[in-house]
């Protein structure tokens, strides 16, 4: 399976994350790709079985949660009936930024097999069994 995860990060927790589902994934036997939005490789992308796409949580503590950077994520080629799994990095509070961001991906031609916001501070343990979840329920489905 190749596995390409694209991450968008302002502080280094998203960059930690993505590179943390990516270990998942390789452990797991996929062939996989951990790029910045900045630096995304088509021929990757295009070959991509799975693509995991993260950015952060943006807003204020109580309310207003959104995802964070949304402009660079959509300079994201259009991702037509690709799986994609969705993921955020978050400090308190995600709200409903997942969901917010779910949105944002299938209006871009995603097919969102997953969608979740990660704890900074719990990324170590979090991003792996994210990424474990959606390698499990994707071969399941395939």
């Amino acid at each position: 399976m190749n596995v390409v995860v694209i991450h968008q990060s302002r502080t280094g927790n998203t960059r930690r994350a993505a590179e943390l589902i990516g270990g998942a994934a390789a452990l797991a036997g996929a062939t996989v790709a951990v790029r910045p939005v900045t630096n995304i490789d088509y021929k990757e992308l295009a070959e991509a079985d799975l693509v995991f796409v993260g950015t952060w949580v943006d807003g204020l503590i109580l309310f207003g949660h959104r995802p964070g950077d949304t402009g660079k994520v959509r300079q994201i080629p259009k991702l037509w009936d690709k799986k994609v799994a969705a993921f955020m990095t978050h400090a308190v509070n995600p709200g409903n930024a997942a969901d917010k961001f779910s949105a944002l991906l299938e209006g871009h031609g995603a097919k969102v097999v997953a969608a979740r916001s990660l704890n900074r501070r719990r990324l170590e343990d979090e991003a792996p069994a994210f990424a474990t979840e959606v390698l499990a329920s994707v071969s399941v489905s395939a």
